[in-house]
């Protein structure tokens, strides 16, 4: 939740930025029964960003097959979770993100770095 929290802050400091935005939850822990309540999504307000339940973990699995390196972070059971990934515009889904990193909280520093410098404010 924290990570949610902290991209938040990102979007807030860059409220110009042409940035978007996917959030995906996923069951990871034992607790995750379901999708996140309103109150859980309500962390990330910003217009920017969509909020979607991949119980599957669809994205997660595609996102891996992207990656390069064979030591992920980030992961339980194999899969990806609780990480940032950033993409420059108008790339092909298929393609590597520009950066990876995680724990989302852990990299909140960088995400923001490279956001601002996307936009042009260093």
């Amino acid at each position: 939740m924290r990570g949610s929290s902290a991209i938040e802050e990102i979007l807030k400091q860059n409220q110009s930025a042409d940035v978007h935005v996917l959030v995906v939850w996923e069951p990871m822990l034992p607790t995750d029964w379901s999708r996140p309540s309103g109150r859980v999504q309500s962390r990330l307000s910003d217009s920017r960003v969509v909020q979607f339940w991949d119980k599957d973990h669809l994205v997660a699995k595609e996102l891996q097959r992207q990656l390069s390196s064979p030591q992920i972070c980030c992961q339980r059971n194999g899969i990806i979770w609780d990480a940032a990934a950033l993409y420059p515009s108008n790339v092909q889904w298929g393609s590597a993100p520009a950066f990876f990193g995680g724990a989302v909280l852990d990299v909140a520093s960088e995400v923001r770095q490279r956001v601002s410098a996307m936009n042009g404010n260093r």
